[in-house]
């Protein structure tokens, strides 16, 4: 009898004491920081050049977090992941990140938040039963001296670690990059077909448009150059000045395309400028054709039948989509399923007898193939195994190494320019480097809406203007994981085993528990 009451007093007690203690941990975990992160590459950790950067700081910066308490589901959780990702800057930082919560609405500070640039929000949020629109503020901003950076929203936490590392690298760096966007050779320009680049580009970088005018060189305080698209041959000025930029250590991307296309109209044919020319000095080669990859893209196809139309969705050859990375290389790192629409093959012998060193940065897949003049890119055209007899073609590379100027003695003669004010041509750069795309459409406000083409297209501006570690923070959230695939015996035997696996648990609990009662009983 005494043994039961003090067994019943036991149990009274236990789980008053559980339930303490599991509020206390609560409590608890509230105010210190740790989490353990099994995931693969330790997504929800920061990354090595996250924490760098953090160590980094020599002086305080203050992120101001304004994201207002009661905001709904979805949007709640961001607020928590904000804090977890902030407690571990802050203790990688040595206290010199600092950081302040505040519900500019509760708090009054409504006008504080709105004058650094985070603008209030309506969401829908269900209250007493009601759908109704709901002013939230979620977004933050870093002060550091008199600067600031601001992400005015934050609607969910992918790509978050990079958007705040991005954020604190620029507001606390003494210059920053620039990069020039070339223009006047009927390239699109800013506002034309590049908003989406723009934006991106204008998270880390000064974005310049770079015209370049008889007897004026490139600014030399410009690190990147990119050249989008040309459909005009390049002036002879033009091809000096760009000549000495990469002379003198400036950087160039080069997305060019061999071949006109209007899809619309379903036409091709190859672009006649002297790009081609110009560019093979610097180890830039292309060859003839397009390539069609089984591995693509599909697009709509609108089609009639007497009165009616409909649209079919195709897969379309011409825009591959790209898996194939060179994981040598820090441009392809972890990336997928990047679309090249009517991309050109490279040619690596124009590196052949220099001290140049040509490396591909991705490659299209095992079942792709080259079309010549004249094309054919209708979309309905059916397709064969012959037709994907040329796999592994290089879409995009890097050349580096020491580079010749094409103009040694100075500018051509037919630049007309006074080459008697002009500073002496340099002659060569012992160590620089290119990046160059068979495609220009994979960087157009089309291209971008691929998230994988936008990492692709940072990355190679990161790359040249050796901003390397945040190529591997914004790999750790563009990475496609596609489902392993299995047999169809194997696939069979999961389903079954989700089926009456679970069931099959519980009964034989209950054996169990009903063998147990019964040797009690019986011992």
């Amino acid at each position: 009898m005494q043994k039961n009451v003090r067994k019943g007093i036991g149990s009274l007690t236990a789980v008053p004491l559980f339930v303490a203690v599991v509020i206390a941990v609560n409590l608890i975990s509230l105010f210190f920081f740790a989490r353990i992160d099994i995931t693969d590459e330790r997504l929800y950790s920061l990354s090595d050049a996250s924490k760098r950067l953090a160590e980094s700081l020599d002086d305080p910066v203050v992120c101001k977090l304004y994201f207002s308490e009661d905001v709904p589901a979805p949007y709640n959780a961001n607020a928590r992941y904000l804090k977890d990702q902030l407690y571990e800057y802050r203790a990688y930082s040595g206290g010199q990140l600092r950081f302040e919560f505040i519900d500019p609405v509760k708090t009054d500070r409504e006008r504080e938040a709105q004058a650094l640039g985070i603008p209030p929000l309506q969401v829908q949020a269900i209250e007493k039963d009601k759908m109704e629109l709901k002013k939230v503020y979620m977004g933050l901003a870093f002060l550091y001296e008199d600067k600031k950076e601001v992400i005015p929203v934050v609607q969910s936490t992918r790509n978050l670690e990079y958007e705040i590392s991005s954020a604190i690298r620029k507001v606390t760096a003494d210059e920053v990059p620039i990069v020039g966007l070339l223009a006047g050779h009927g390239e699109p320009e800013q506002g034309a077909g590049l908003d989406m680049l723009t934006q991106a580009m204008e998270q880390l970088y000064e974005l310049r448009a770079v015209r370049i005018a008889p007897g004026q060189l490139i600014d030399p305080k410009i690190d990147v150059l990119l050249i989008i698209g040309p459909t005009d041959s390049v002036r002879a000025w033009d091809r000096y000045a760009i000549d000495q930029f990469v002379m003198r250590g400036g950087r160039l991307a080069v997305f060019y395309d061999p071949v006109e296309t209007r899809l619309q109209e379903q036409q091709a044919m190859d672009r006649r400028t002297n790009w081609p020319e110009f560019l093979r000095t610097y180890g830039i080669a292309f060859k003839p054709g397009l390539v069609i990859d089984a591995r693509c893209a599909r697009i709509g196809v609108t089609q009639q039948q007497g009165f009616l139309r409909f649209q079919n969705i195709v897969e379309y050859p011409y825009m591959p989509q790209v898996s194939d990375f060179n994981p040598e290389h820090l441009v392809g790192k972890d990336l997928q399923a990047v679309d090249f629409p009517f991309v050109s093959p490279l040619d690596s012998t124009a590196v052949d007898g220099t001290n140049l060193t040509f490396t591909p940065i991705c490659w299209s897949s095992e079942r792709s193939g080259v079309r010549r003049a004249p094309y054919d890119i209708s979309a309905m055209r059916q397709y064969l195994p012959a037709d994907f007899t040329e796999p592994h073609q290089v879409l995009a590379a890097a050349i580096t190494g020491a580079f010749t100027s094409a103009y040694p003695s100075g500018p051509p003669p037919d630049s007309m320019v006074n080459t008697a004010v002009l500073p002496p041509a340099t002659g060569s750069i012992s160590d620089n480097r290119i990046v160059l795309v068979g495609d220009a459409d994979c960087v157009s406000d089309n291209g971008l809406r691929n998230p994988a083409n936008a990492a692709f297209v940072m990355n190679v501006v990161d790359w040249l203007s050796q901003e390397e570690g945040l190529i591997s923070i914004r790999a750790r959230n563009v990475t496609v994981r596609p489902l392993e695939e299995v047999s169809e015996g194997s696939r069979t035997m999961v389903k079954y085993a989700n089926v009456f696996g679970p069931p099959l648990l519980v009964v034989l609990y209950g054996v169990w528990r009903w063998q147990s009662r019964r040797r009690r009983k019986m011992g």
